[in-house]
């Protein structure tokens, strides 16, 4: 990093005669802007390259003429990244109307390089955002290639939040990250959709994307606004919009080739929205394609392929295929460690995703580390209040609950809820899944007349959002069927089991671990209402779907062995109904061994084998050697 006002030993005269200054709506923006401005303002100012910016930067000194008023602070993208945000903080702007920070040309074959360094500089200067606005009484302009404006967006999201102005700086007529000599109304259009970013009007975009459907060369620059509409559709939660853009948008860019970048970024976002509605097996497909096309144009070891390993992983996981997501995770996380070093968001993600995995695969004294981790991670450079943080309270929370840590897990859960009510408003599916979480603690407490109010709003939530028929849908049915059966409403509750069996059939398959869970459900209902005849075929399929996911001594067939063992005792077949009851207490008392904490049931488990074996008549002397034995303890 250089003092402010270093001159740099490059020449901008080969592209000064391109800019036609009078004609730039972007540089005639940029001054209204400071005229207008009177204190502390962020502006991004773009270009096409560092070239630009560098010509901007000298023809802005020019302009404004006052000696000092535009002071430079020179990042180096090939140093210390992390310089550019101590520089920025302890930087004094004196008498300067605009704080300009750019980066010296560089060679295309170091722009991968380049795009990292800025990356990390920006995610550091994102946790400073309060103290940079209170630090500088002048514009601060952030002067990037136009390459970098979505790095700049999701490595700094904070600071992207409070900018005053996006200034687009090219040539009159030129071309737009790679399209060709498009014309002003069209350039305008694609500013508007850049500026508005995916919080906007999908309307409005698509508006400018029929602008150019049918016009030979200009596939790309509809493909791109596509993919924009795509997205705001999608944050409205207008998922038929979404997936006709997306869609459109991916085949386009199939077409014609173009930006790898592009290409990468239809390709994740198109499978993120399939995945989010259900569609799993087209989701896997873009995903691979999204990891084709980043290790192919990037490098296996580039961030990009480590975003389409997680994003892949996730999918494996939700469709049951843990031991192939396990690999894929550890595979990212690696990428990021060695990209970013050891507390950048990107880890904290990796750590998380890595975490539930773990947890599914019942090793939690490994994924407590890891999920306490990414939580101080995400607290440190996103702040206590983002939605990153929630996500992470929420996992943190599902893993304390499931070691009994139910008083540790209880304020987390609330947290989350706060957090993503004030983020995304109360008819957020984020907010439906807070709401879900924390009326499962409260059940688990006993305080099921707190717990009904949340459970039927996150289901209302989310059949306002998906639909009727999709698995999260079948999440809050479920829920809400077992607090309804524990409140003795068993017609009621019967129906809701019934529809989630069928949702959860239709979207993953009759060997789902869901559908174990919903056939258990449904069977347990049917025992409780004296139809044991019916009851048993379903609990007997849910033992053997578990067993076949997750192996013999998971929690999960733990609680299969249970329920199929308590249906055999009441209907005198005492003898099947030990040997699967003693299975079930050896199973949690290996669990007790393994992660350091009791299981929440492993006290249940052993008064519910402690009745078979005294229906069977055997001696106390026999039944403490028999408990002790299965508890893991000999003597």
């Amino acid at each position: 990093m250089a003092d402010p006002g270093e001159t740099t030993d490059f020449s901008t005269d080969r592209i000064a005669g391109l800019y036609h200054w009078e004609e730039i709506e972007g540089w005639q923006m940029l001054l209204q802007h400071l005229d207008l401005v009177d204190g502390f303002a962020l502006v991004v100012v773009l270009a096409p390259d560092d070239w630009a910016i560098a010509l901007t930067r000298e023809h802005l000194q020019e302009t404004l003429s006052e000696v000092g008023a535009v002071a430079r602070v020179r990042f180096d993208p090939m140093g210390d990244s992390d310089r550019l945000a101590e520089t920025l903080l302890a930087f004094e702007a004196g008498a300067a109307r605009v704080v300009w920070v750019d980066a010296d040309p560089t060679s295309p074959d170091q722009f991968a390089q380049v795009e990292l360094a800025w990356q990390q500089a920006l995610s550091r200067l994102n946790r400073y955002r309060n103290t940079i606005q209170s630090r500088f009484d002048c514009t601060l302009a952030l002067a990037l290639p136009a390459r970098l404006q979505r790095t700049l967006r999701e490595a700094a999201p904070d600071l992207w939040s409070i900018r005053s102005g996006v200034f687009r700086i090219d040539p009159p007529g030129s071309s737009r990250g790679g399209f060709e000599l498009l014309p002003i109304d069209e350039r305008a259009g694609l500013d508007r959709a850049e500026e508005a970013g995916d919080l906007g009007d999908p309307a409005v975009t698509l508006a400018e994307a029929d602008k150019l459907r049918g016009k030979p060369g200009r596939e790309v620059l509809l493909a791109s606004l596509l993919l924009r509409a795509g997205n705001q559709a999608r944050n409205r939660l207008d998922w038929q919009t979404a997936e006709r853009a997306l869609q459109e948008a991916y085949s386009l860019q199939e077409k014609v080739g173009g930006d790898p970048d592009l290409r990468w970024e239809i390709a994740t976002d198109f499978a993120s929205l399939l995945q989010s509605l259900a569609g799993y097996e087209r989701a896997e497909y873009y995903k691979r394609r999204a990891l084709e096309i980043s290790e192919l144009h990037f490098g296996p070891s580039h961030p990009k392929t480590a975003v389409s390993l997680n994003n892949l992983a996730q999918l494996l996981r939700a469709t049951n295929r843990l031991a192939e997501a396990e690999p894929l995770m550890r595979r990212a996380l690696a990428i990021d460690e060695e990209s970013f070093g050891p507390s950048h968001p990107d880890i904290a993600r990796d750590l998380s995703n890595l975490g539930m995995l773990l947890r599914t695969t019942n090793r939690l004294a490994e994924a407590e580390p890891l999920l306490r981790r990414a939580l101080a991670i995400d607290e440190e450079s996103v702040g206590p209040d983002h939605p990153d943080v929630a996500i992470d309270l929420v996992n943190l929370g599902l893993l304390l609950r499931a070691t009994n840590r139910l008083a540790e897990a209880e304020p987390l859960m609330r947290r989350a809820l706060e957090i993503d009510e004030t983020r995304f408003g109360p008819e957020h599916p984020e907010v439906a899944i807070d709401l879900n979480n924390l009326a499962l603690m409260l059940q688990d407490t006993k305080r099921l007349s707190e717990a009904e109010p949340l459970l039927r709003r996150a289901l209302a939530i989310d059949e306002r959002c998906f639909g009727p028929f999709h698995p999260n849908v079948a999440i809050r049915l479920n829920n809400l069927a077992q607090l309804l059966q524990a409140t003795d409403r068993f017609v009621e509750a019967e129906a809701l089991m019934r529809r989630t069996l069928a949702i959860d059939e239709q979207c993953y398959g009759p060997e789902h671990p869901e559908v174990a869970r919903d056939l258990a459900n449904l069977g347990l209902l049917l025992r409780a209402t004296n139809r044991p005849a019916e009851a048993e075929p379903l609990l007997r399929r849910a033992l053997a779907i578990d067993e076949q996911s997750f192996g013999p001594d998971h929690p999960n067939v733990a609680t299969d062995l249970s329920n199929l063992a308590r249906l055999l005792r009441a209907t005198g077949r005492l003898v099947e109904a030990e040997s699967l009851m003693r299975r079930h207490l050896q199973i949690f008392s290996l669990f007790g061994r393994q992660n350091g904490h009791e299981h929440p049931y492993f006290q249940a488990a052993v008064r519910h084998y402690r009745r078979v074996l005294d229906a069977m008549k055997l001696s106390e002397d026999e039944i403490e050697r028999r408990v002790r034995e299965a508890a893991g303890d000999p003597g």
